[in-house]
């Protein structure tokens, strides 16, 4: 059920047309850079072969889906062409729901998710790197809980362990990292029971280590500092990481779950 009447543009239902493009949680350029290098980079490539994996183990490809948060859209993409027909797209920004269009995704809408415009909508809400970016994320699971319909799911990813917080975490825009057992108690107090609660990127915590001491002296920058900041890597670093990161996939039920550089949790509605 929507709670709130919408405009249309260019087939994007628009709810909250007064977002500005450099919100505080999220700079809509960076949508922009993130288009042209999400096929190619490996964290891009690695982590949705991974969110695929651990939710066709609980999610039914039938189910009414829609990505909060979505970017582009790339991942929603790739879960389509695996079989999730039924998915839509939120976004708080229009051009990312353009390239989101794009891709061919037909449901597309705009909105903030502080003022969530659904309830008991979806049958599935994913949000995959975001969480991080709302300073309230508290309010942000509530609404999660009340977009869904009884017995919904919530997949989502986030970035792991303070310790690992780096000068990329703020040009980024991020407010924390979580720990599992953080994670896990924030859902418990917004109304949900964790099903799967998995860190992935575990080869790679070492490399991240190194960026974080590398880059120490810049933890004073702040996102207006970086706002052409390109993620490319270069070829061959990135063909290697992505070798190593789809190894660690296909093993990573052999792997402990100890660590890792971001953390995926799938929970059911109580």
């Amino acid at each position: 059920m929507f709670l709130e009447e919408y405009t249309e543009d260019t087939g994007i239902k628009v709810f909250h047309e007064d977002i500005e493009t450099n919100h505080d949680d999220y700079n809509a350029q960076w949508l922009d850079q993130i288009f042209q290098e999400e096929e190619r980079h490996f964290w891009f490539i690695a982590r949705k072969e991974f969110i695929f994996n651990q939710m066709k183990k609980l999610i039914d490809s039938s189910a009414k889906i829609i990505e909060i948060g979505a970017g582009t859209g790339n991942v929603s993409r790739y879960l389509q062409q695996r079989g999730y027909s039924n998915l839509a797209v939120g976004e708080m920004h229009s051009n990312g729901l353009r390239y989101a269009k794009s891709y061919g995704i037909k449901e597309c809408y705009q909105f903030d998710l502080l003022r969530a415009p659904f309830v008991d909508e979806f049958e599935v809400v994913c949000m995959f790197d975001v969480l991080e970016h709302i300073e309230d994320d508290h309010l942000a699971l509530s609404n999660i809980y009340t977009i869904l319909q009884k017995r919904g799911h919530l997949v989502l990813t986030v970035p792991s362990h303070m310790w690992l917080w780096n000068h990329d975490d703020i040009i980024a825009g991020h407010k924390r990292r979580y720990t599992r057992k953080e994670l896990e108690r924030k859902l418990n107090d917004a109304g949900f029971k964790v099903e799967i609660s998995r860190y992935f990127f575990i080869s790679i915590v070492p490399l991240l280590w190194v960026r974080k001491v590398l880059n120490r002296n810049k933890m004073k920058e702040t996102c207006a500092d970086n706002d052409e900041k390109s993620i490319a890597l270069n070829a061959l670093v990135n063909k290697v990481l992505l070798y190593i990161t789809r190894l660690e996939n296909r093993i990573e039920n052999f792997l402990p779950n100890r660590f890792g550089g971001s953390l995926l949790v799938i929970a059911s509605k109580r």
